[in-house]
């Protein structure tokens, strides 16, 4: 169900972005999510490659292996870039518990973080 809910994200902001049937939205579907989501959905054990993680997932295992969060600067550079760049409404780039997150409308698509050793 997670995996429905976030690339119902990906596929309404690719609406809202480009036409239906625009050859830079075939060519992006194509390339960057039917492999994918053909592993997530169809693969098992070893075969199944592609796996997404929650933030909390990746900040425990940052932190066991000796890294400490370090604050992104540039939060605030994003938002003036969504806006500056005239990207469509429903993009949203927020922090979230130390991260830079950028969304479509509620639901989170990326995360990025900052470690230092």
């Amino acid at each position: 169900m997670e995996a429905l809910h976030y690339y119902s994200a990906i596929f309404d902001s690719l609406d809202a972005m480009l036409p239906k049937y625009d050859t830079r939205r075939a060519r992006m579907e194509q390339f960057y999510f039917a492999e994918e989501i053909k592993n997530i959905v169809s693969c098992e054990g070893p075969a199944r490659v592609e796996r997404h993680e929650r933030v909390d997932q990746w900040r425990r295992r940052m932190t066991r292996a000796g890294f400490q969060a370090a604050p992104i600067k540039m939060i605030a550079k994003a938002k003036q870039w969504l806006v500056k760049n005239n990207v469509c409404d429903g993009y949203t780039v927020v922090e979230e518990k130390g991260c830079m997150v950028l969304g479509w409308k509620s639901k989170p698509i990326i995360a990025a973080s900052c470690w230092k050793c």
